[in-house]
């Protein structure tokens, strides 16, 4: 399966945010780029179901913005990150996983990700998660930040 390119082609507008979605279930890809694509400053760029093609999207393309799940086949989502980091260290990378776990948040931020999301998260966290950072500021949401602040007590 190549890179499949989306709205992108349809609207080439300067102004829209261009963002990346990594994961390999089609349906997260399809559901997450729907709900990015409605909003009207957003567009998903790409989709790339591993590793190898998130790389190949990011060197063809501009991408503003890399979501990427930690469940990946091969190359896992946190390893991705190192190397998106190391390629494109201005490129803010967003965690959207299942792994709720303190570990892989920690592990994540590591990496160079800028921020750390549930897929169990409401609609509207998840955007609030891109456009904070997009805006330079590190997120994570308020369960993993429970999480957090119980491992240090």
């Amino acid at each position: 399966m190549t890179v499949m390119e989306t709205r992108e082609q349809q609207n080439n507008s300067k102004s829209e945010t261009r963002v990346l979605i990594v994961d390999d279930h089609s349906i997260v890809r399809k559901g997450l780029a729907q709900l990015i694509n409605e909003e009207p400053d957003l567009v998903v760029c790409a989709e790339a179901e591993n590793a190898g093609q998130a790389l190949e999207a990011i060197e063809r393309g501009r991408v503003d913005l890399a979501i990427v799940d930690i469940s990946l086949e091969g190359v896992n989502g946190i390893q991705l990150t190192k190397r998106i980091k190391s390629q494109r260290p201005h490129l803010p990378v967003l965690i959207l996983t299942m792994h709720d776990e303190a570990l892989y948040a920690r592990r994540a931020f590591q990496a160079g990700a800028r921020g750390y999301v549930s897929k169990n998260e409401a609609a509207e966290t998840i955007i609030t998660a891109i456009r904070l950072v997009l805006s330079g500021k590190d997120y994570i949401s308020e369960g993993m930040t429970q999480k957090f602040l119980k491992k240090l007590h």
